[in-house]
């Protein structure tokens, strides 16, 4: 699935309910590989009611990617016996963990993350909370990808269509409001209507997508997380990790891109 944008935009939009589970394809000769996933890690609370951490440990190490972007981490209502989950993934997987909480605790907290190998230029906190509503939150961090500089954002969006109409509103709002930067945007987006106004807006600006069906982790049957990019970058490929960890170790399975930046983003960058 994929779209450039052009003229007669609205009629060149993909059907978003017929995205493949998978794309095979290869980094273009020249373009810098940029390896990346998103996952929802139930407060590290597996299918199995069971609390173990370093079962997301063992399968963000396995992703085998250069960032990760993550929600439900740290203590929510199921209680995580104190431990701060933000400097734990750190530790247990060699990545830096940048942390974006939305709910604070006493002892810990809970929101999103992006945890990286790559060299950070930029963090960014972005508020996506609206009255009456669960806090909610993007983190946007600039990252050097063999010198390219690539803005990445994650987001966990709320459960009501109202709710996430404003969200995807405040995100473009951002992303419009810094420099003309390459942009990847991914998260747990709640959306389950395929073709919901809100995705259609986030492909005008965002136009290529890994939208495979990753929820239940039992049986997935829908596309809540998913990864846009920017219309200068190429997704080469991506897939729904599932194997017999990540089926129990949370209720979404992860989902994993390839990426290409491309040389003039570069050769921009070095000038």
């Amino acid at each position: 699935m994929q779209f450039r944008p052009g003229r007669g935009r609205a009629a060149e939009l993909p059907d978003l309910a017929e995205a493949p589970d998978s794309r095979e394809g290869a980094v273009p000769d020249g373009w810098a590989p940029l390896s990346i996933a998103t996952w929802n890690i139930h407060s590290c609370v597996g299918i199995d009611a069971r609390f173990a951490p370093d079962r997301i440990a063992a399968v963000i190490r396995g992703l085998e990617v250069d960032v990760v972007g993550l929600q439900e981490v740290g203590w929510h209502h199921r209680g995580e016996q104190g431990i701060d989950q933000f400097a734990f993934l750190e530790q247990a997987t060699g990545y830096k963990a940048l942390a974006g909480p939305t709910k604070h605790h006493r002892t810990a907290h809970y929101g999103n993350a992006l945890l990286t190998r790559l060299p950070v230029l930029e963090v960014e906190p972005l508020d996506l909370s609206l009255p009456v509503r669960e806090p909610r939150g993007a983190l946007a961090a600039l990252l050097d990808v063999s010198g390219a500089p690539v803005r990445v954002i994650v987001a966990h969006l709320g459960l009501d269509p109202w709710e996430r109409n404003a969200q995807v509103s405040r995100i473009l709002d951002f992303v419009q409001a810094r420099p003309p930067t390459p942009t990847v945007f991914m998260g747990d987006l709640n959306e389950w209507r395929p073709n919901a106004p809100r995705l259609r807006r986030l492909f005008e600006r965002l136009p290529d997508c890994a939208a495979p069906r990753s929820f239940h982790a039992r049986l997935p049957t829908l596309r809540l997380d998913r990864i846009f990019i920017s219309p200068d970058l190429h997704l080469a490929g991506y897939d729904v990790v599932r194997n017999a960890l990540t089926r129990r170790a949370s209720d979404h399975l992860p989902v994993r891109a390839r990426i290409g930046v491309p040389p003039l983003a570069r050769a921009a960058a070095a000038d």
